[in-house]
């Protein structure tokens, strides 16, 4: 009897075993796919360089003191961890995993003795740094996701630049555009973008019928959907910073200066720009509700990336980040995430 009972919990042991090792086997393989709503990171960070991005709580950056490795911290800027020895840029996050290009071909430390594959592509790993996933080992930028689509400019050496639409499990890809062009944000089922060989207009493509026209046709770079409006640079007046309400109207000269670049808070509050004019180079930002400006550092920066809490910025040489409350103080202080521990 005692035989029988023996062999029955062993039994039971081996078919639990193999029942947990078939349920991690597929769990490891599965894809979990988004809700329709889901957005990976904001356009304005996108634009200056996907190198931070927000996700419940958390915020995940290329940390220039591990030479751009992946890492994240709580959204206060606490309890840093790496997640990954890539260099992450254009970083999108969803409840699951992390979207990002791998630029390690960039590093100051790079020999140049690595092939071109591993040193560069389009990649999604699981918040934990595990199962790491590529899409495809070309150069890419300006990486979007949207829903279970991630949307980015992909370097081929024969052919250049050209705009592509991948699955998030990787299983479907589309050409969209022959064409070098910048992936604003996708709304309706169609994703926005501007032409920056071609001509400037703000242009969209139906994402059913593959067919693309011309929206807002002017010179447009870098633009913005937000609230009721779409901000965006100027190309034929100098650069200058202009916002339009959301069906072209009304086009409002916001800052009357050369910009290089520029983002707005996630509650829309403040807008923050670098001035570029060569002659008094600054860093500013501007209340919205107000419209007064305040310059915040003179000199040269770049790269101004918004979360809940805070804006993150760089020094044009990349000696330093620095961060400022998002809608408070006007204090800037030093970003220095010193904790470089283990995975």
């Amino acid at each position: 009897m005692l035989s029988k009972v023996k062999n029955i919990i062993i039994s039971l042991v081996i078919l639990t075993v193999l029942a947990i090792g078939v349920i991690i086997v597929y769990s490891s393989g599965r894809t979990y796919f988004n809700g329709e709503e889901v957005v990976g990171n904001t356009a304005g960070n996108i634009y200056n360089g996907g190198l931070f991005c927000e996700k419940d709580g958390k915020i995940y950056f290329s940390n220039d003191l591990a030479d751009g490795s992946l890492y994240v911290m709580k959204s206060d800027c606490s309890n840093i961890k790496k997640v990954s020895d890539d260099k992450a840029v254009y970083i999108n996050v969803d409840e699951n995993y992390i979207y990002y290009v791998r630029a390690n071909n960039t590093r100051e430390n790079n020999g140049g003795s690595f092939l071109m594959f591993y040193n560069s592509g389009v990649f999604r790993i699981n918040q934990n740094g595990s199962n790491l996933k590529a899409y495809t080992g070309n150069p890419g930028a300006y990486l979007i996701l949207k829903g279970n689509n991630i949307y980015f400019q992909r370097y081929d050496v024969e052919i250049g630049l050209y705009l592509y639409k991948y699955q998030i499990d990787g299983e479907l890809d589309r050409l969209l555009l022959e064409e070098a062009v910048m992936p604003a944000t996708v709304i309706d089922n169609s994703i926005y973008y501007t032409n920056y060989a071609k001509d400037h207009n703000i242009s969209a493509m139906d994402l059913s019928s593959f067919t693309s026209h011309a929206i807002y046709k002017g010179s447009f770079a870098y633009p913005i959907f937000t609230g009721d409006y779409i901000y965006y640079l100027d190309l034929e007046n100098d650069y200058n910073l202009y916002r339009m309400n959301k069906d072209g109207s009304d086009p409002t000269l916001l800052v009357e200066e050369r910009c290089s670049t520029y983002n707005i808070t996630n509650t829309g509050k403040y807008l923050y720009y670098q001035v570029d004019d060569t002659k008094n180079n600054r860093i500013c930002r501007m209340n919205l509700e107000t419209m007064e400006s305040e310059t915040l550092l003179d000199g040269n920066y770049k790269q101004i990336h918004v979360t809940d809490n805070y804006v993150f910025f760089k020094d044009f040489d990349n000696t330093n980040t620095y961060l400022i409350a998002a809608d408070g103080s006007p204090n800037v202080s030093t970003f220095n995430p010193t904790n470089t521990g283990a995975k």
